[in-house]
């Protein structure tokens, strides 16, 4: 009883500000340095970030780490003890690829960020969640992050004399920018979707659909646009979940309990007049025709290198990245067949080596380089994992909180898939997680 009535006091601190998963107000402290932990390697290259003594992603893992700890301390408990064991046993077939590691500096930094800073990203969701409503508040405070590097990537566009080529984001390059973006574009759609202030929610959805554009990272924009799509789906199958409850029995005790919710705590877009379907699908309309108005208005300010990038990619006309990739990955595929145990951490670049010689280089393919350098059974486990995950947020799409999980993991993997280090995922790594909690956590 205690315990309850301590957690009264502490959630009246952090009430919900509003609907959706768009702010980042109302979160709580834990979820802030959950976010500045993952998004700390796009914001450490910020100048005006210059004056810390120490490496940001070192600061805000050690941060987590202590918020973590002093958890545990207190006797919480991980939200999922199956979803703890898949991911231990999951990072135990990493370890094979250790003893073949190459002796350069980019393997030796791979390989302690894989121990240390990606398993904390996996693993600290599971102690942070108590409640399916915490993943909304841990993506909240994600999407302040994610909106912060948006405006600074538009803004500091606005610095420079001449147009850039491509927009970045706090000089960390425009892969960061198109993913925090991307990210961000979701937030908004699902926001828009779950009935959050439509207003500042489109707003958002432009501004975030524009910036996607402007950094003309094609990985991150067809992410987004592939989970836009699939969110439809989604979307459909939740509002069949709610006819049926609709239509329970008056005396069923589910029927019971909604005939007792509030007025505030109404289904978003219920009207007497019009059927909810038709309101929603006039919504989409209305919204998608505002975003593409804005969209072509502000093709004119774009970036020039930007606009090439994508115009030559949607015509099928192929450049330098993606034959590069492309051929990363044959060659991968290639040496996989002869290299059970796998080559070693590092060792695409010596044994594919696209680049001629460079220390760090790989794949830009996360199910290639663990299974090419840590193994078939690393390769395996990952895949695994992944579909478990996938599987456990599809399950609960019926649910604000599972539609972002799905969402999350499904942009986060996509983007895993063409670009990136298995070190670079930490955001997927703790979607998996969460994804995998929520067939716990209470409701």
């Amino acid at each position: 009883m205690r315990a309850l009535s301590a957690a009264g006091p502490l959630r009246a601190r952090f009430p919900w500000p509003g609907r959706g998963a768009l702010a980042c107000l109302g979160t709580r402290p834990r979820f802030l340095a959950m976010a500045a932990f993952l998004f700390a390697g796009d914001l450490k290259a910020e100048p005006r970030l210059a004056w810390v003594p120490v490496d940001l992603t070192l600061l805000t893992g050690g941060l987590l780490a202590a918020v973590v700890a002093l958890r545990v301390a207190r006797g919480a408990r991980p939200a999922s003890v199956p979803a703890l064991a898949l991911l231990g046993v999951w990072w135990l077939t990493f370890l094979p690829g250790v003893a073949g590691a190459v002796d350069s500096p980019y393997a030796f930094q791979k390989v302690g960020t894989l121990f240390t800073f990606s398993p904390l990203a996996a693993l600290a969701p599971l102690w942070l969640l108590e409640e399916a409503g915490d993943l909304g508040r841990m993506v909240r405070a994600m999407a302040g992050f994610a909106l912060a590097i948006t405006l600074s990537g538009l803004l500091g566009a606005g610095t420079d004399l001449e147009a850039p080529a491509r927009l970045q984001a706090f000089g960390a390059g425009t892969i960061s920018l198109g993913r925090a973006s991307g990210l961000l574009f979701i937030l908004a759609a699902l926001a828009l979707e779950d009935g959050a202030p439509r207003v500042p929610a489109f707003l958002i959805l432009a501004l975030a659909g524009i910036t996607a554009l402007f950094s003309g990272s094609r990985g991150p924009i067809v992410s987004a646009l592939l989970v836009l799509g699939l969110l439809v789906g989604v979307g459909r199958r939740g509002r069949r979940v709610e006819q049926a409850e609709d239509a329970l029995p008056p005396r069923h005790p589910r029927a019971a309990l909604d005939a007792s919710a509030s007025p505030m705590e109404a289904k978003p877009y219920s009207s007497p007049f019009i059927p909810v379907h038709v309101r929603v699908a006039l919504l989409r309309l209305a919204a998608a025709g505002g975003l593409a108005a804005l969209v072509a208005l502000s093709l004119s300010f774009a970036p020039s290198g930007s606009m090439r990038r994508l115009e030559s990619f949607f015509r099928g006309e192929y450049g330098g990245s993606e034959q590069y990739r492309v051929q990363a990955l044959q060659r991968c595929w290639e040496l996989i067949p002869d290299a059970p145990a796998g080559l070693g951490w590092g060792r695409f670049a010596t044994h594919v080596d696209p680049e001629k010689g460079l220390p760090r280089q790989y794949p830009h393919n996360l199910l290639a380089e663990v299974t090419l350098e840590g193994g078939w059974l690393c390769g395996a486990a990952t895949l695994g994992v992944l579909a478990a995950a996938a599987a456990a947020a599809w399950s609960r799409t019926a649910a604000p909180a599972g539609r972002i999980a799905f969402a999350g993991l499904l942009f986060y993997l996509a983007n895993a898939m063409v670009s990136g280090d298995v070190n670079d995922n930490r955001p997927l790594f703790a979607f998996i997680a969460s994804s995998l909690a929520l067939l716990e956590v209470r409701s």
